[in-house]
């Protein structure tokens, strides 16, 4: 009789990626509800690589950095990515909100992120995707109640 393979570390890290990314997509919206407010400072904006490979030409990625003080006096640091032109990456250095937990403050976005957008419903959708693939039984792991095709 052949010995299955072990498939309990695969059907784990699916599980693990796809809560992962349940969580993310889910706590970045809920930031402007459940998160605390603070007034940043935008230290870095650096363009990366080249340009993208969109259909749309001039389009550059572009790495933001930044700061922020929680009450009581830690410096908390951030970063983001924004696509932008290849003149402008649509952020300026300054001030800008941001929202964090209170007791995670590293859990942390600009405000101009967390808005519910596409990109978030998609995010969503690939966690619940595989969250389902790490409970979908294998078609080998059902039992079948009818016999094989003979051929005579």
């Amino acid at each position: 009789m052949k010995s299955r393979p072990n498939r309990l570390p695969g059907k784990i890290f699916l599980l693990a990626a796809g809560l992962l990314l349940l969580l993310y997509g889910a706590v970045t919206p809920l930031l402007p509800f459940i998160g605390q407010r603070a007034t940043g400072e935008i230290t870095t904006v650096r363009r990366e690589l080249g340009e993208r490979s969109d259909p749309l030409p001039n389009r550059y990625s572009y790495s933001v950095g930044y700061e922020f003080t929680l009450p009581d006096g830690r410096i908390i640091h951030g970063n983001t990515k924004v696509i932008g032109s290849s003149f402008n990456s649509g952020i300026a250095k300054g001030k800008a909100g941001v929202l964090y937990l209170p007791g995670l403050p590293w859990v942390n976005a600009l405000e101009r992120e967390t808005r519910f957008d596409a990109g978030k419903i998609a995010i969503l959708a690939a966690g619940a995707f595989l969250c389902f693939m790490a409970f979908r039984q294998g078609a080998n792991s059902r039992t079948t109640s009818r016999k094989p095709w003979k051929l005579r």
